[in-house]
């Protein structure tokens, strides 16, 4: 990982809930991140979020037609 992204989780870390959503659209639709990096902040963004398990995901992906 980037030193600058590094920096960036570190202050994306330190934001609140709704900062962190702010944050985190302005950064991703400005174009300075590579694909990689942009993964990783959405990753970041989402840890401690709400689960569901695999098995479910399959299913809906199936019913809904992105998964064959």
């Amino acid at each position: 990982m980037t030193r600058v992204v590094d920096g960036l989780l570190t202050i994306f870390r330190g934001l609140a809930r709704r900062q962190r959503r702010e944050f985190l659209k302005e950064l991703l639709g400005s174009g300075l991140l590579t694909e990689d990096e942009r993964d990783v902040a959405v990753i970041e963004s989402r840890r401690g979020g709400p689960t569901r398990p695999l098995k479910e995901s399959v299913t809906s992906m199936l019913r809904k037609g992105r998964l064959r």
